[in-house]
């Protein structure tokens, strides 16, 4: 149910500080009423309609473990979030991901350095219930034609819109 906001722990005396130097940030925003709209339909989704959860782990297991056969590094991970890490920097990052979402339609999130190590870079799929096993397919089939134009070094230089 991940949306806006923040939450932030720390040793007595830290968060003493950031109680009383903050002071203008706490409580200093509601959550827009679509975000608690849409937080409460996920809420009586979750409760009405268990086949939801069955399908996205089925769905990200699938993701997965077609991403290991293909040889995919995804780490460890007992999430539906799901990790792929590859070799390469921040340019070849940004490029990978413009051709994954403006050739193959897939969208990913990317983490890069000083997140990750240097010259790593996690690309972060989120699969939902709404995916389906076609989806899967194809988007295992596509990051393997995207590791693979990274290995041949497709993906260095500035960012480009198609490749």
């Amino acid at each position: 149910m991940a949306s806006i906001g923040a939450f932030i722990s720390g040793p007595e005396d830290i968060m003493t500080y950031m109680r009383y130097n903050m002071r203008s940030q706490v409580f200093a925003k509601s959550l827009p009423m679509p975000i608690v709209i849409g937080a409460l339909k996920r809420l009586d989704m979750i409760r009405t309609m268990p086949e939801l959860g069955q399908k996205l782990w089925n769905i990200s297991n699938a993701l997965q473990n077609g991403l290991k056969e293909a040889g995919m590094d995804i780490g460890n991970t007992t999430s539906c979030v799901t990790p792929v890490y590859m070799k390469g920097g921040v340019p070849e990052a940004t490029n990978a991901i413009v051709d994954l979402r403006e050739n193959h339609g897939i969208f990913c999130s990317i983490v890069v350095y000083p997140v990750i190590p240097k010259d790593t870079i996690l690309l972060r799929l989120i699969p939902t219930a709404a995916h389906s096993l076609e989806d899967v397919t194809y988007t295992v089939q596509n990051f393997k034609r995207v590791a693979e134009k990274l290995a041949a070094g497709a993906y260095k230089g500035e960012t480009v819109a198609s490749f």
